[in-house]
């Protein structure tokens, strides 16, 4: 931190201009403003006054005052930009983007303070799939666009530099990267777009806050933008991420079974079978199957022929198992079949280039798109989840939001929304988003997919990000779906298998618990045909990420030792892991270290999860030091998924992972006495079935009290060293560790739901 702590703040009044000075920062950096479809730079303004951290700027024509409020944090270091456009004239102000950082031209400049050409960086596309660019800016041939952060982190310097919209609940945001040939260096501009906006005669509108940020740890820097972001939104965030079924992945409840049938069994396997209760597991979601003919827009059309007791009675046997149930509703689509729906909300459709917005769904067919602002779609919406609410429904997907989102993230454009009090973007189409949190009310999880992965703040409790990670599909036809299959094995780089998952899990580390809870894995489906190693690597995933889950399975028929894997990652636990190497190189394919520290009032650990989704086995040596411990100190290995005790390592661990496998070491500090090394039970070992570990020496007792659901079994592992015997070996299994002589002892226990106490009593031999 000493570099970045060197840096300082400085606004050239004679140039109008901005600098951050240091070892990595920027020089020079323009401010403007686009009206009436012109750009008016700060330094052609009439009149300026500097107070040392505001620019009050007047311009003569066209007539307006705009201030610049600069907050310089030297011990961060980090400076945040707000402005506020005031129209002085007798006119309407047509506004576009209002530029708060641009190097564009001679005059300035990035300084990165290695070679620029070899900076990683992360670049934020606004949407839900992982915003990693593989490749350095200097090797890009067009602008990359950024929404609403970017950040580059070069390994010649040590520091990391990121440009970050910390509001961006009202205006697009974008920060826009590229590559100078001729000067050999970065170019960034960082804007929020009004879009066009007119602000009347007298009016002021207040710009987005961009936040400028240096730190010698990338990891660290992604953090101090989420904390701000977290600071200034407030977001609720729920206490424990939900779990539930969905199914779809070896089921087909459109074609080959029935639906309600399919839910009713599952619902009933998940209490008897997998045995969690409502604690753990305690939502149902039927997916797009309750609708009439599968159509969007048919809302209020129930599907009898696939649930022909009704929503009421579904309603009635899911509470009575104690699920609380969900629903898909991608609710801004309005199928073009449904012609009844058409003909009503015909008004309310978005337009593009003078006609519908029309959409294309490989299976689903023909979509119009609704207008978030317009008066008949917020009529729809509180008829449509009021009558879900007196369903019972306590739990949403909201898919498919980039078909109202306009330019954010930019997928499907559109001529305009109907409200035009509204900055057309984030705050246009939150008005759509904040009639369904109203009308559905706190209560009820939203969890909004395909659509702008941040803007959501505070609307949401939340977001899809990355891929549909272990879904299934019907049985639609030849290409549609996953046809003739239900789900796709043996392909980790398929879009719904590990690899997106795990840039995903990488990439939105740093926002989980912040802006919502990040939904990085979406499905957890293991059952056979998929391979013990991809059931491993799922299930990792599932057991690092924090986040909420849903289980893709048909329970009541899956394998009993997959079953007992789908019990790993219950109870959710809220923490997730982060990723070692995602900034290591500009070029890197996806992220295969993860690190994530446990603490328990009787212990701390650490679990480090590599990944290997290639052909060749990988071997990695990761210091200590590198996740937070001591490299003097000595530290007992547990191997999760082999069951094997590795030994004691000082300085570093050295990894070997074989293809298309994950590796998931427990790593606690060894003791001179007999200790926990790990457990079976769950992917944490420890953190959530574990509640005391007690060594009495005097007594040379050792006490681990474990509690899980009645019917779930699994073992703890303990570790005596070299000199040690057991005195009350009935019922323990006991192996003497060929390297050094130590006891690896383990303890299967059968839980009844309440706890269980463990006493294993030594002796000196």
């Amino acid at each position: 931190m000493t570099a970045t702590k060197q840096s300082s703040f400085h606004f050239d009044e004679a140039t109008r201009r901005y600098s951050i000075d240091g070892a990595v920062g920027l020089k020079a950096a323009r401010l403007g403003l686009d009206i009436n479809g012109r750009t008016y730079w700060a330094d052609q303004a009439a009149h300026l006054d500097w107070n040392g951290s505001e620019a009050n700027l007047r311009f003569n024509e066209p007539a307006l005052a705009w201030r610049i409020h600069f907050d310089w944090q030297p011990a961060k270091p980090a400076l945040t930009i707000s402005s506020t456009i005031e129209n002085r004239g007798s006119s309407k102000l047509k506004l576009g983007r209002c530029r708060l950082a641009d190097t564009a031209d001679s005059g300035s400049e990035v300084c990165f303070g290695g070679n620029p050409a070899e900076a990683a960086a992360l670049y934020t596309t606004g949407a839900g799939n992982p915003p990693w660019a593989s490749k350095s800016l200097a090797e890009s041939s067009t602008p990359i666009i950024s929404k609403p952060l970017t950040q580059w982190f070069t390994p010649g310097s040590g520091l990391a530099l990121q440009f970050g919209f910390v509001t961006f609940d009202r205006a697009d945001t974008v920060v826009q990267s590229s590559w100078d040939k001729s000067r050999q260096l970065p170019v960034v501009s960082a804007w929020n777009d009004f879009q066009g906006f007119e602000l009347t005669p007298g009016a002021t509108v207040d710009s987005e806050t961009l936040r400028i940020g240096l730190e010698s740890d990338p990891l660290a820097a992604m953090d101090a933008w989420a904390d701000v972001v977290y600071e200034h939104y407030h977001p609720p965030i729920w206490a424990k991420a939900p779990a539930g079924w969905v199914g779809w992945a070896w089921v087909d409840p459109f074609f080959v079974e029935s639906y309600e049938d399919v839910v009713k069994r599952n619902a009933r396997a998940v209490r008897e079978r997998l045995k969690l209760d409502e604690s753990d597991v305690g939502y149902l979601w039927v997916s797009v199957g309750n609708v009439k003919d599968i159509l969007p827009g048919n809302w209020l059309n129930w599907n009898y022929a696939n649930f022909p007791s009704g929503p009421e009675a579904l309603h009635q046997y899911l509470d009575s198992l104690k699920f609380r149930w969900g629903l898909w509703t991608g609710f801004f689509w309005l199928s073009a079949r449904c012609t009844n729906e058409v003909a009503k909300l015909q008004d309310a459709l978005l337009q593009y280039q003078g006609k519908p917005a029309t959409i294309q769904h490989r299976d689903l067919g023909l979509m119009y798109v609704l207008d978030p602002t317009h008066p008949k779609t917020q009529d729809f919406i509180r008829e449509v989840y009021s009558t879900y609410r007196r369903w019972g429904v306590r739990y949403y997907m909201l898919d498919f939001l980039d078909a109202m989102t306009g330019s954010t993230p930019g997928l499907h454009p559109n001529d305009g929304y109907f409200d035009k009090t509204k900055i057309p973007g984030p705050e246009a189409w939150r008005e759509g988003l904040r009639a369904i949190r109203q009308t559905v009310t706190d209560d009820t999880y939203l969890l909004g997919s395909t659509g702008p992965a941040f803007q959501v703040v505070s609307l949401v409790n939340a977001q899809h990000l990355g891929n549909d990670y272990g879904d299934g599909r019907p049985l639609y036809g030849p290409n549609k779906g996953f046809y003739p299959g239900t789900f796709v094995i043996n392909n980790p780089r398929w879009w719904t298998s590990h690899h997106t998952a795990l840039l995903t899990v990488a990439a939105y580390s740093f926002i989980h618990r912040k802006l919502y809870i990040a939904d990085t894995g979406s499905v957890l489906t293991i059952d056979k045909p998929i391979s013990n190693n991809d059931a491993q690597i799922t299930v990792t995933i599932f057991g690092i990420n924090g986040g909420q889950m849903m289980m893709g399975d048909d329970v009541s028929r899956m394998d009993a030792g997959r079953m007992r894997m789908i019990r790993m990652v219950f109870p959710r636990l809220p923490q997730i892991a982060r990723p070692l190497d995602l900034f290591e190189k500009a070029d890197i394919d996806y992220p295969q270290l993860f690190h994530l520290p446990v603490e328990r009032e009787w212990d701390r650990w650490d679990l480090l999860a590599v990944f290997n989704l290639g052909p060749e086995t990988i071997a990695k040596t990761v210091a200590l030091e590198r996740i937070g411990l001591d490299p003097n100190a000595p530290y007992a290995v547990w191997d999760f998924w082999n069951a094997r005790y590795q030994g004691v390592v000082q300085n570093s661990v050295s990894i070997d992972v074989p293809p298309i496998s994950v590796k998931l070491l427990r790593i606690a500090r060894q003791r001179e006495h007999p200790w926990l090394l790990s457990t079976d039970i769950h992917v944490r070992q420890g953190q959530a079935e574990i509640q005391d570990c007690r060594w009495d020496e005097a007594n040379m007792t050792l006490t681990v009290r474990a509690n899980r659901p009645a019917g779930h079994e699994g073992s703890i592992y303990v570790h005596a060293p070299k000199g040690l015997a057991s005195v009350n070996p009935n019922g323990l299994w006991l192996a003497r560790d060929g390297r050094d002589n130590s006891l690896i002892i383990r303890k299967p226990i059968d839980f009844t739901g309440q706890p269980v106490e463990v006493t294993m009593r030594f002796k000196r031999y």
